[in-house]
């Protein structure tokens, strides 16, 4: 059974990466109301992970207390944690490593995109609305040339 919590959480994290390469596509057309609408599903899964990764450690504990009371997960022989784990366990958290990273990558990714396009629409605003910093407060210039307009 705890090996299915791997599985689950590998599904999840595939899943994360899928929406954030569509992220980045959509960034890339300024389709921002699209990246919005998925932020819930990007937490969801992000909890579903969590929670699926914590069941697998209290699974594995719950193992560890039952098949060898009084020793630590460090006492064991590697053939131990081989059967503590569950057969395959090893490929799955090898697999769980690698998509990880690569969702790090493409998170990195996605935030300098994100970054940037946020700094273009402020340095755009404050060309459109000249503003001035007084301390904490930001105020607008009344004389924008360009906000006068004449009907």
């Amino acid at each position: 059974m705890s090996l299915q919590f791997l599985k689950d959480a590998l599904e999840d994290i595939k899943a994360l990466i899928a929406i954030t390469e569509q992220d980045i596509s959509d960034i890339k057309e300024a389709k921002n109301e699209s990246i919005f609408a998925r932020i819930p599903q990007k937490e969801e899964l992000t909890k579903s992970f969590i929670h699926k990764k914590e069941s697998y450690a209290k699974s594995i504990e719950a193992k560890l207390q039952k098949e060898y009371p009084n020793a630590t997960l460090a006492d064991l022989t590697y053939e131990d944690k081989e059967k503590l784990l569950g057969e395959g366990a090893s490929e799955f958290t090898a697999q769980l490593h690698d998509k990880l990273e690569e969702l790090k990558k493409l998170n990195y990714r996605f935030g300098k995109m994100s970054l940037a396009v946020s700094e273009f629409y402020t340095s755009l605003l404050r060309t459109l609305i000249p503003t001035e910093q007084q301390g904490y407060h930001k105020s607008t210039l009344g004389n924008s040339s360009f906000l006068k307009t004449e009907v």
